[in-house]
This record gives structure tokens, sequence and C-alpha cells, in this order.
């Protein structure tokens, strides 16, 4: 059953994915959406930005018992992609908002995911897809989603197809996910 934004996310991944040489995990957070993905698409290289030392830990703990050889961990703001990144991208993934038993306080930012996008778009392959999960029951979440969506409702309907999930009858501003592929 399909009743939560992760149960939603690996679906996709699983079923419409595919394919996908190059992926980045734009916000590692504990280290649950890289491991899934190497389970799944066992890309030619996985790529994870986190801010946070504890991320760096709780996402090595999470991957311990993987092979990390296609693995690369990297200690910095997602909107540095292209410092770290050469690649063209096949899959990209946020989970934006704060590290989950972490510090509420140290969350994503609107302006540093809407950089770290601008720079990911120029580096995607023909239909590449990038999924971002909002949660906009915090105030800074709910900021951060309006910001993005503004973003992303802006960008030319010939070069992306953009999609949004949500759970309409969920109290309390539930979480959402958007999709976007690029169609050159």
């Amino acid at each position: 059953m399909i009743n939560n934004t992760k149960t939603l996310i690996e679906f996709y991944i699983t079923y419409y994915i595919g394919k996908a040489n190059i992926c980045v995990d734009m916000t590692c957070g504990n280290g649950n959406d890289s491991k899934f993905i190497l389970e799944n698409l066992s890309p030619k290289k996985l790529y994870a930005f986190d801010i946070q030392e504890k991320a760096r830990e709780s996402t090595f703990y999470t991957l311990k018992d993987l092979n990390l050889s296609n693995f690369t961990f990297i200690l910095d703001n997602h909107k540095h992609v292209k410092k770290y990144i050469e690649d063209k991208v096949d899959f990209a993934i946020y989970n934006l908002g704060y590290l989950p038993s972490g510090d509420k306080n140290i969350t994503t930012l609107a302006k540093d995911v809407l950089s770290s996008l601008n720079e990911l778009m120029t580096m995607l392959n023909k239909n590449a897809k990038i999924i971002v999960t909002f949660y906009p029951g915090h105030d800074s979440g709910k900021l951060e989603a309006d910001i993005i969506l503004d973003f992303f409702e802006s960008l030319p309907q010939k070069d992306y197809v953009i999609t949004k999930f949500d759970f309409i009858n969920q109290k309390n501003n539930p979480p959402f996910v958007v999709m976007l592929e690029c169609r050159n």
C-alpha cells in the first residue's frame, strides 16, 4: 500500500527509474534513501551529500553491510554539487527538512535547494529524474515548499514533466512529493 511518502518514493524508484548509472542523494540524512538506491538501482556511482557529521556517521552505520565501492559521501552543502561531480546525472533525490533524530534547528534552506537544483539541472542526462520530498508541517518547511514549488511551476513544459503527489485526506500538513523528469 502506498500510504506515505516513503512507500511512494520506493515504488517510484523500483518501478519507474529503471537504469540509473549516476545517482545523487542530495540530502543523505541517515542514509535510508542511499541504501534503497544502492540495493535497488545498483548504480555505477552514488554520491551523497549532507552538512552534518552526525548524518555521515548514521549513513555509514546504515550502509555497513553493503559494498560501498560505488558510494561517495560528501560532507558539504548540496549547493556545491558541481564542485564534486563531473558526471551527467540520471537520478537525484532530496528529502528536505531536518535530520531525523537530529537538531530540528538545522534544516535545509530554500535558497540552497534552489541553488543546487539550478546546478543539478545543467548536469542531467535526457530522461533523468529528480524526486523532492517536502515537509510543510513546520514553518521553515512550509516556506521552503512555497518557494521551491514556485520555481518548479516556472520551468518550461517543453523541457520538464513535473508531477506532485500528496495525501489530501491526511491531517497536519502532511509531507508531499514532487517528481521532475528531464525531456531533453
